[in-house]
């Protein structure tokens, strides 16, 4: 930069010659203000102090700022509100039943041995996911109590016709038995009548020796006499050996005597254990093909299966992991047509019975809310004492929604009546006293005050019996006072 020494020397003249010209000029007022303040110094200072304050008044004057007229608004309060003459609604969370979604769980221990899936494959009902093993080297207890079931339901099948063919020749065995000795006692009975004649002829014979005896004894014959009563002696005693053959035969041929009724009754307890015999073999078969059956079903829980049509859509397990029964293996969804999606929104009794069918409720899934009407309000308690209230939920909805998760349900309480109070208000838009209760209503856009009669309190809802008309907008929101302006 180029320096000009010329010019700073003259500007420090001018100014000097400035200085001392005022200097000068001014010395004349100086020396009067000097006196005076000298003689009058009472009277310099309060001409002082008149100057300061003529200056701080026109200071004064002179910064003044103008005045603006600002006209206060009253501030217009934003409210919930709604109408007499539509039905009042409550929100409530509803749980989602989509029961496609299903998590496929371990049913037995065992060691996780293939992996027959992955996420994003399409199975069919029945398809094998995973199966397990007893242990890490693959054995598989329960299999092998499927061969065991098998090969004892096998020899009952191969032996069946035999053992039953047995029971069948052991009942005709019995019966023949029983055949046989009524056919003794046929021939018994057939002999009794030549007993008895042989016994009547006997007692002629010794009625005949008895005359002889007592003739040889009146003449004294004592030869004959002898002879005659040996005789007699002998066909006594074959006719004593005859009548006890004969009752012998008589109690044994007889047909309502012991012998033919044991007879009988052997052969009734003979068929019968037979035939004890014959269910026991078909009772064995059975158990035998149940127990077979239920080694098929325990050996099954070793390589779970989907239970419908489905996509994989996470496996949890890994190959050679250990697991136990619960243990989460496989996620599925199932195809949406076979998935009906329902939301249960659980409530009171009283709400249950007020649930409004004229007017539809608003269903929450997400950012997305949409219109339905229930399908079916259950009429008795389904969960403690709470009952249902049933929602369909359309497929296009089917990515919106997870199983056993919540979303809310805006649902219409009561009837809608042009000439009737709302049934339900909720408790946060009442306002009660010891000696009174009521609500704030929009009229002609401010809040006004209502007096109620209240019913019995539900929930987070109270019944009003009086004090509204139709037409009335009721304000919920708690931040008014009467009088506040007001916009819905």
């Amino acid at each position: 930069m180029v320096q000009y020494p010329f010019m700073k020397d003259h500007i420090i003249g001018l100014t000097n010659t400035y200085c001392k010209r005022i200097y000068t000029q001014t010395k004349k007022a100086r020396i009067w203000v000097y006196r005076f303040t000298s003689k009058r110094p009472f009277a310099s200072l309060f001409v002082l102090l008149g100057i300061l304050l003529i200056l701080i008044i026109v200071g004064n004057i002179l910064n003044r700022p103008k005045e603006t007229q600002e006209e206060t608004k009253a501030q217009v309060k934003k409210v919930s509100v709604y109408h007499i003459g539509t039905a009042p609604t409550m929100t409530v969370q509803a749980q989602v039943e989509k029961s496609g979604v299903v998590t496929i769980t371990a049913l037995s221990p065992g060691v996780v041995q293939q992996i027959y899936v992955v996420p994003g494959d399409t199975v069919q009902k029945g398809r094998t996911l995973i199966s397990t093993s007893s242990n890490y080297q693959g054995g598989n207890a329960a299999w092998l109590q499927v061969q065991i079931a098998k090969s004892a339901l096998d020899n009952i099948n191969d032996t069946y016709d035999t053992q039953k063919d047995i029971i069948a020749k052991q009942k005709d065995i019995t019966s023949k038995v029983d055949s046989n000795n009524d056919e003794f006692r046929s021939i018994a009975d057939k002999s009794l009548q030549e007993t008895r004649n042989l016994i009547s002829l006997n007692d002629s014979i010794l009625s005949a020796l008895r005359t002889n005896l007592t003739t040889y004894e009146t003449a004294g014959d004592a030869t004959n006499t002898l002879y005659t009563k040996q005789s007699i002696s002998s066909y006594t005693s074959a006719n004593n050996s005859l009548r006890n053959a004969l009752r012998n035969n008589e109690y044994s041929s007889a047909g309502d005597k012991n012998p033919a009724q044991i007879s009988d009754l052997t052969r009734e307890i003979s068929i019968k254990q037979l035939e004890l015999q014959e269910k026991a073999i078909d009772l064995n078969r059975d158990v035998t093909r149940i127990q077979y059956q239920i080694s098929q079903v325990q050996a099954a829980a070793m390589y779970p299966s989907s239970p419908f049509n489905a996509t994989v859509q996470r496996v949890l397990v890994k190959m050679g992991e250990a697991v136990s029964p619960g243990t989460p293996l496989v996620i599925l969804s199932q195809e949406i047509e076979e998935d009906p999606i329902v939301a249960v929104a659980y409530v009171t009794r009283e709400i249950a019975m007020q649930t409004s069918y004229a007017q539809p409720s608003v269903l929450t899934l997400g950012d997305i809310s949409y219109e339905s009407y229930p399908s079916y309000v259950s009429r008795d308690a389904v969960q403690g004492t709470l009952y249902g209230i049933f929602y369909p939920i359309p497929d296009s909805y089917h990515g919106h929604v997870t199983e056993n998760g919540y979303i809310n349900v805006k649902i219409p309480v009561g009837q809608a009546e042009t000439s009737a109070a709302v049934p339900f208000v909720p408790l946060d838009a009442v306002y009660q006293t010891q000696e009174e209760a009521y609500v704030f209503i929009a009229e002609k856009g401010k809040a006004v005050a209502k007096k109620l009669t209240l019913g019995p309190v539900t929930g987070r809802y109270v019944e009003v019996k009086s004090g509204l008309k139709s037409g009335d907008i009721v304000i919920l929101n708690r931040t008014v006072v009467g009088g506040d302006s007001v916009n819905y």
